[in-house]
């Protein structure tokens, strides 16, 4: 008897137990469905600090736009390395940007994540910024996985789609992105705030930036793509300018290249950078660079760049505290932004687009205005300071070689975008920069791509031959050119 009273006991304890069961072991501060403004915020996070952070994609933009140099272990700019990996971009933000966009759009999802916006907003946001990253994956590689992309477990072996689908569907795409804005703001955007007429803007950018990019291999598109971008409407002034800004309070709200630079030297201006920033006698020389810390304190501080792409052993040749590193107010400090596209940058393609002309406007005047913008953009507004600058032969605007003098002036206002500064080193071919000198690669001569990942021929192999075959003879080497690189 005693032992059926103490069972029911047992059983009346667990069933009691069991019905606050779920609700005891539910930690509040782990929630199972993470809100798409988490994801957002964190998607913009991890794209934007691997595509211009302190990353493996940063550095070799900085490095072959040579805006900078390494100061001991010299392999990058010496071009020793073929292979990049582009798998974090996808299965980071890419992924996570199109979960918001899957939860804004499924029926049985998008009213549980308006909390986060309007659905068309989140989609939107998520959308162009996807755009942006995809558009960075074709210029660094070439060919790339995009329609098959981002389908998980239903499709590890995506197809590389062709770097002029890939342009003309994200044109088409960013186009439709902006158009589905309605009012409201966004949750967790790190770019804009929630501004939906920022991200409008943004999107009209990037298709003023792609109408410029393949100018060469498709002329009439480029004209088409630019009156598209500029009836919409693009960035108006330095205020509009797409960037991640972060606040210095630790972690992941630290900018990535400030934490590199507690610990480490490795990154310096280039001797390149620095000579044609003196040659011209450009103000933004103190903005762009440091003086060297043994000339910081005195009464004739002095700016040096590193010489590029030369052996360990002539690196270390010249003392870290004889050589500039990039400016601590604005690149390496602990709150610095990292920035997607510029107002400059804009003007820069409309004074093209007049010089071509593809739009009416003097591109003379609008030459001026970007290279006045990108002063600006740095602090730097005196207009007596900006016209001596611009008076002078080597940077004033020349109509019989607007290509040079747009493109030297424009790598100068993409110092520190340096994939952008690169892609457009290789469209405009200006400045004349020397490969590097002590190079491995086996052309000898500045990078046109990076090479797929070599996991791709293990897990892709098909796709990943197709590609190879379509654009590079079968080669899969840092010489081979993108669809918009012609000769």
């Amino acid at each position: 008897m005693i032992r059926i009273i103490i069972a029911v006991c047992i059983g009346l304890g667990l069933a009691s137990c069991t019905e606050d069961f779920q609700e005891i072991n539910t930690n509040p501060n782990d929630p199972l469905e993470v809100p798409t403004s988490y994801l957002l915020s964190e998607s913009q996070r991890q794209l934007v600090n691997q595509l211009l952070g302190q990353s493996a994609l940063g550095e070799i933009g900085q490095h072959y736009a040579q805006y900078l140099s390494q100061n001991q272990y010299t392999s990058v700019t010496r071009y020793a390395t073929a292979n990049t990996s582009f798998y974090g971009l996808y299965r980071s933000g890419l992924q996570d940007l199109q979960y918001v966009i899957d939860q804004n759009t499924n029926e049985e999802t998008r009213d549980a994540v308006t909390p986060s916006g309007p659905n068309a907003n989140q989609i939107a946001v998520a959308t162009i910024m996807q755009q942006w990253a995809y558009l960075n994956i074709t210029d660094i590689w070439g060919d790339a996985p995009y329609s098959e992309a981002l389908q998980g477990l239903d499709n590890l072996t995506p197809v590389y789609d062709e770097q002029e689908f890939i342009y003309r569907t994200a044109v088409q795409t960013l186009q439709d992105a902006g158009d589905m804005i309605v009012e409201g703001g966004v949750e967790g955007d790190l770019i804009y705030d929630g501004d939906m007429e920022m991200w409008y803007k943004f999107a009209n950018s990037l298709i003023l930036r792609a109408g410029l990019r393949v100018s060469n291999v498709a002329p009439d598109l480029g004209e088409q793509w630019t009156e598209l971008a500029l009836s919409r409407g693009v960035l108006e002034s330095n205020a509009d300018n797409a960037k991640l800004q972060y606040d210095g309070s630790g972690g992941l709200a630290n900018n990535p290249w400030y934490i590199n630079a507690q610990n480490r030297t490795d990154y310096v201006v280039s001797k390149p950078l620095i000579d044609y920033l003196q040659e011209v006698n450009d103000p933004r020389l103190m903005v762009y660079a440091d003086p060297t810390e043994n000339s910081a304190e005195t009464a004739d501080p002095v700016y040096v760049g590193k010489p590029y792409g030369v052996t360990e052993a002539v690196a270390a040749e010249t003392a870290t505290a004889d050589i500039s590193f990039p400016g601590s107010t604005y690149f390496f400090a602990i709150d610095a932004p990292l920035v997607m596209l510029t107002y400059s940058e804009v003007l820069f393609n409309q004074a093209e687009a007049a010089a071509r002309g593809w739009i009416e406007g003097d591109a003379e005047e609008l030459y001026d205005a970007a290279v006045t913008a990108s002063m600006n953009q740095y602090g730097i507004t005196d207009d007596e300071v900006i016209a001596d600058y611009l008076g002078q032969e080597d940077v004033a605007y020349d109509s019989d070689s607007y290509l040079q003098s747009i493109g030297q002036q424009k790598w100068l206002a993409l110092y520190w975008q340096g994939i952008e500064g690169w892609s457009e080193y290789r469209r405009l071919g200006y400045p004349d920069l020397a490969p590097a000198p002590a190079a491995l690669n086996p052309g000898g001569q500045i990078p046109r791509r990076r090479a797929y990942t070599t996991d791709e021929f293990a897990l892709n192999q098909e796709n990943y031959n197709d590609a190879v075959d379509r654009q590079f003879g079968g080669t899969d080497g840092l010489d081979g050119r993108v669809w918009w690189d012609v000769d």
